[in-house]
This record gives C-alpha cells, structure tokens and sequence, in this order.
C-alpha cells in the first residue's frame, strides 16, 4: 500500500508540472528528486530528504554526506541530482512567506556549485552554465566559473563564451567583483591549456578590458598573464 501511494503522488504531480510552461526548468528538477523516493539506496533517500528540508543545516548535512561519497570515489546520479537542486536553491526553486524568499541560501549553490565540479561530466557542465545564466550572487558565480574551468569541456567554445560575456559584463561594473573576475580569467586560461588555445575575439577582448578595468592590481596582471599564455597555448 505504501509504494502504491507515492505511486499515485506522482501521477498526480506529473499533469501539474506539465502545466507550469515558465517554470518548467524547475519542476524537472523537483520531479527528478521526487523519484529519488522510488530509490532502494536508503542512504541516497536520506540526503534527498534533507536537501528539500527548508533548514540550512540539514542542507549542510546532505552537502557533507556527498563530499564524502566524492572523496571516496563513489558518486551516483542521485548525488548529482541532489546537487543539481541544492545549487538552485533560492533562485530556481524559491520557498516564500509573507512575501520573503526564506530559503535563499548562497553558501549552500556555492558548495554545491564546487562539487558539480569535482563530479564533471555533461551533465554537471550544463548546471553550471545555468547557474552563471541565473544566480545573481557573485561568489556562487565565481564558483560556478572556477567549477567549469575543473571541468575543461567546452564543445563549440560554449563555455568558454558564456564565461566571456559574464566577464565583459563584470568589467562594465563601477565596482566589479574582483574574486569572480579572477575565477573567470583562471578558467577561460585552464579552457585554453585544455583545448589547445581560445581563438575567440570575445574572449581575447574581455580580458583585455579586464586588464584596464578597476580591478585590484592581482586581477588585472592576472589577466595580462592569461593572454600572454593563451598565445603560448595557441602555438
């Protein structure tokens, strides 16, 4: 009687998802957690269920429990699925009362952000790129740009340009973030050593508004360096 229920609970939510066309990106990824209840690893059930806990420290808990099965080389499509929805947490997926978001956490997206990024792989790459595109905290984005640059895929410069136009937008700030513009220089310069160099203009011209931007003297000399060894790569 037990698994026919939740059988039943997911029939039901199903049409409901279906219906929410502006937020489909988000009910994939509930309804995608959701089936971790259908799951025979206890383990992975009890992470899924402290991670849509609306308390940090439980978050913190499931966080914890999955750097570990990383560290230990075991890493599962639970774990990712979990990750994918801890790194959305409050931006994506949004809990409110009275009008106030109440489950914005940003150090919780920025840890998952870094372990997406120990895990790899397609999958943890497209996250990430949807976490540039959506998270409006600069130290989840720069975690989410060094994550990629781990990473190293980037087919058709894909990620290489999203990270460029995420720089050329931080280097247009009156007071840009020095410590997401210098995790942005990092991977766009780890990219290039893994592919062989970044031919791109865009990329070429980002860092080099970088370099006169007003960052910190570190940001700037690290952008002059990038260019430098980009050509080094390219050769």
């Amino acid at each position: 009687m037990k698994y026919i229920s939740i059988f039943l609970l997911v029939l039901v939510l199903l049409p409901v998802a279906a219906q929410d066309s502006q937020g489909a990106r988000e009910v994939q990824t509930e309804r995608t957690i959701e089936e971790l209840y259908l799951s025979q690893d206890i383990e992975l059930q009890i992470m899924r269920s402290q991670a849509l806990a609306n308390d940090q420290e439980l978050k913190r808990l499931a966080l914890r429990n999955i750097r570990s099965m990383v560290e230990n080389g075991n890493p599962s499509e639970g774990m990712y699925i979990i990750l994918e929805s801890l790194a959305t947490e409050g931006v994506a997926h949004q809990v409110r009362s009275e009008g106030a978001v109440i489950n914005n956490f940003p150090e919780i997206r920025r840890e998952a952000s870094e372990l997406l990024g120990r895990i790899g792989g397609e999958q943890a790459k497209n996250s990430l790129l949807r976490i540039i595109r959506d998270d409006p905290e600069p130290m989840v984005l720069a975690e989410a740009a060094y994550a990629l640059g781990q990473i190293g895929i980037n087919e058709d410069n894909q990620v290489s340009d999203y990270l460029a136009q995420t720089l050329i937008r931080e280097n247009a700030r009156a007071m840009p973030d020095n410590n997401l513009a210098f995790s942005l220089i990092l991977s766009l310069e780890r990219l290039s050593a893994k592919t062989g160099g970044l031919p791109d203009p865009e990329v070429l011209g980002a860092l080099l508004e970088a370099a006169s931007s007003p960052y910190i003297r570190t940001v700037r000399h690290r952008a002059v360096e990038a260019i430098v060894n980009m050509r080094e790569h390219g050769r």
